[in-house]
């Protein structure tokens, strides 16, 4: 098939820009424009060539391109039965790391795939036999009978490659579960023909790099701006002759790749790069690329990549009259969504939509609800729409221990394609439920998603009367069930004209048999400094204005300083600074006040308090109020929300009004000089969470609900 590359071109300013760079090229000067990926780029090379003349001087005469290719014949192949995707992993006495790349790739949520991994003639045995053993289903071992550059490696795999799209992992990296299904989302529906990420170092190393997300020509000209595992198009392979290695012996080390994008821009390639998803895990140990003594410096390698591509650049530089709508024509923008299902038969699906997976307590329980759905053979996919504060944290491992299905639109999708990836989504795995909690985009696409999946039904979980109550008023004809966890939520949705029957009310829980009272709490007092005679009160929260975290610090400014109080303080969240300031202005004595943050674990430093306290302008039903209950912690907290429900007042903990901060402090006060009637306010909130707070009957709950709604098939007995 005639290929139409010039007719999408590429754009006059990048012409002119590579024949500006390529005369300063001939004239031996500095190139201008950003290092490249500076992971990549040392200070000095080994040839001691430090300015632009002794460089050219140098490799004047020297044979730039190696003459050994790497390809071979295609093998014949039925394409009715051909992977979408080629996963090409090339292995050069890196065995050890070679299963994990592999795992990370059989392990994609996309996974209409092949494996190809090439041996690349490893002078260590025992790294053959690691690929050798790897062979068989979905993965093929191709090896070099002797030791091989790396593009010659990758065009060795990707000539043999049944796939009509590719993308190259090296063998000590590995990618993120969904990243080759939002790279080919790109590709098939938005009609793109390049599609990389960012990427997180690992090992040896720390720290994020992520290209910029629409390079052209001319950025590619400047610096490398796209990963080795980009997912690009094998037409735009065959049409560029495919990668070109450097003579390193003679020259040093250029990266293959970055030769390699710099043609396909260069035939009008459209590239993108995922926004913020740093999903290439790339592993720094001792003999890595980014170790290697013989790395060019950026400058030089620019340099080269230019001179090695002028096969491509000099006809764009002097050529006149081409098309200015660079890459019209492209890509294959409407290609039909497959179904994405696991083998075997088809469980029943929940699509779960959320806004953002922070650090909190409604995080905990839905990680939690959805252990408890795949333990019992459901199939979980998760969707965030929003781009949380990083201050929040991030729960995502929570969730991840539970389903690989997790898709963070705001770090992968570009802005104007996420509501068409959110309904890829729905039309790729077909859910038998949405589940919103909280997503607005998700409530905005009911309709669409309902439409396009017929026996679609939908749930909508609430915490409390405020925020999302309108967007379930504005869709309630969208809506099969409403599920609410306090009494509150309920008579508010029965006042504003909801149906009994269309609400479930289950209130949540906790594990009452991992939380217990004692468990570790004199070690971690200890840790702190705590005298023993001291009453520790403490405030567990996210540090943002409903949950009040500056009103904690007005309530210990007030307690009497001469009462052997201390006060210790968890959480993160957008108001740090002014927590930080609030505290140091308290002037509270040395030991009094603990600021701790974010802490890896909760319960350690619950058990370890005497009085829990929630001080809150907006709340609902509280996670750490059921886990202090279950510790024996009592809880001082503001009547609103769903906490008067939670509690038995005067029994198990006190009430009082959100900002009688001043009644707060007298509370406290009061249970300092009480150390008797604290232990049996203990003894009974232990007793009030094993009755009220188990959270077996929370998850059978959730899932009674959900099953509920399924069609009669797919109903679990």
């Amino acid at each position: 098939m005639r290929l139409r590359w010039l007719a999408g071109g590429v754009l006059r300013r990048a012409r002119r820009l590579a024949g500006r760079l390529l005369r300063r090229v001939q004239n031996a000067g500095a190139v201008p424009g950003p290092d490249g990926f500076a992971l990549f780029a040392p200070s000095s090379n080994p040839q001691g060539l430090d300015d632009a003349a002794s460089f050219f001087h140098a490799i004047g005469n020297t044979r730039l391109l190696k003459p050994e290719t790497g390809h071979r014949p295609r093998p014949p192949f039925d394409p009715a039965t051909a992977p979408r995707v080629s996963v090409v992993v090339v292995s050069f006495n890196y065995g050890r790391f070679l299963a994990a790349a592999v795992e990370s790739v059989l392990g994609q949520t996309f996974q209409d795939l092949e494996v190809i991994i090439v041996e690349g003639g490893s002078t260590d045995a025992a790294s053959r036999e690691a690929a050798r053993a790897l062979e068989g289903g979905r993965v093929r071992v191709l090896f070099q009978d002797s030791p091989h550059p790396a593009g010659a490696n990758r065009n060795f795999g990707i000539s043999q490659a049944r796939g009509a799209l590719i993308c190259c992992l090296d063998a000590d990296d590995t990618l993120a579960p969904s990243y080759l299904e939002h790279a080919v989302y790109l590709i098939d529906r938005q009609g793109y023909d390049v599609v990389s990420c960012g990427l997180t170092m690992v090992g040896e190393g720390q720290g994020e790099y992520f290209p910029i997300e629409r390079p052209e020509l001319q950025d590619l000209l400047a610096g490398n701006q796209v990963l080795t595992c980009a997912v690009f198009r094998r037409a735009l392979w065959e049409a560029s002759g495919g990668f070109r290695d450097i003579e390193r012996d003679a020259i040093g080390h250029v990266h293959e790749d970055w030769l390699f994008w710099v043609r396909l821009a260069a035939l009008g390639a459209r590239i993108r790069n995922l926004p913020r998803a740093p999903w290439l895990r790339y592993r720094v140990h001792p003999t890595s690329l980014s170790n290697a003594k013989d790395v060019l410096p950026a400058w030089q390698q620019r340099i080269l990549v230019q001179r090695a591509n002028m096969d491509l650049l000099w006809p764009l530089a002097s050529t006149r009259g081409v098309s200015n709508s660079a890459h019209a024509g492209r890509g294959t923008p409407h290609r039909r969504r497959k179904p994405i299902s696991p083998a075997g038969p088809r469980p029943p699906t929940l699509l779960l939509a959320l806004p953002w997976l922070v650090m909190g307590g409604a995080e905990r329980l839905l990680s939690a609800v959805v252990g408890h759905l795949t333990a019992a053979d459901w199939r979980v996919v998760i969707v965030t729409t929003l781009m949380p504060d990083p201050a929040l944290g991030d729960s995502t491992p929570w969730f991840a221990e539970h389903t690989r299905e997790i898709f963070d639109l705001p770090r992968a999708v570009p802005p104007e394609f996420q509501d068409d990836f959110l309904l890829h989504l729905a039309e790729t795995r077909a859910p038998d439920l949405v589940w919103v909690v909280g997503s607005a985009l998700t409530y905005d696409l009911l309709p669409r998603l309902r439409q396009s999946l017929p026996g679609l039904r939908v749930l909508d979980l609430l915490f409390n009367t405020v925020g999302h109550v309108a967007n379930n008023a504005r869709q309630r004809r969208m809506i099969d069930l409403n599920l609410v966890e306090s009494r509150a939520v309920r008579d508010y949705l029965l006042a504003t004209g909801e149906s009994e029957e269309r609400i479930r009310l289950i209130e949540s829980g906790v594990d009452v048999d991992a939380l217990r009272p004692g468990d570790g709490r004199e070690g971690f007092r200890a840790q702190l400094g705590v005298p023993a005679e001291s009453l520790v009160v403490g405030f567990m929260g996210r540090w943002s204005e409903e949950k009040n975290p500056l009103g904690f610090i007005e309530i210990a400014r007030r307690v009497d300083a001469g009462l052997p109080v201390t006060f210790v303080m968890t959480g993160t969240g957008p108001q740090r600074a002014e927590i930080e300031a609030a505290i140091a202005q308290a002037g509270f004595p040395p030991g009094r006040f603990h600021l701790l943050g974010e802490v890896p674990e909760v319960a350690p430093v619950l058990g370890a308090l005497d009085l829990l306290v929630l001080p809150s302008r907006l709340d609902g039903r509280p996670t750490v109020v059921m886990e202090a209950a279950a510790m024996g912690v009592p809880v001082l907290a503001s009547r609103l929300g769903g906490l008067p429900d939670m509690l038995r007042e005067g029994e198990t903990g006190w009430l009082c009004d959100a900002e009688d901060l001043a009644g707060f402090a007298a509370r406290i006060a009061a249970a300092a000089g009480d150390p008797a009637g604290l232990d049996q306010m203990r003894r009974a909130a232990r007793r009030h969470a094993e009755e009220r707070f188990d959270r077996r009957a929370m998850l059978a709950g959730y899932e009674a609900a959900l099953a509920g709604l399924l069609a009669p098939e797919k109903a679990h007995g």
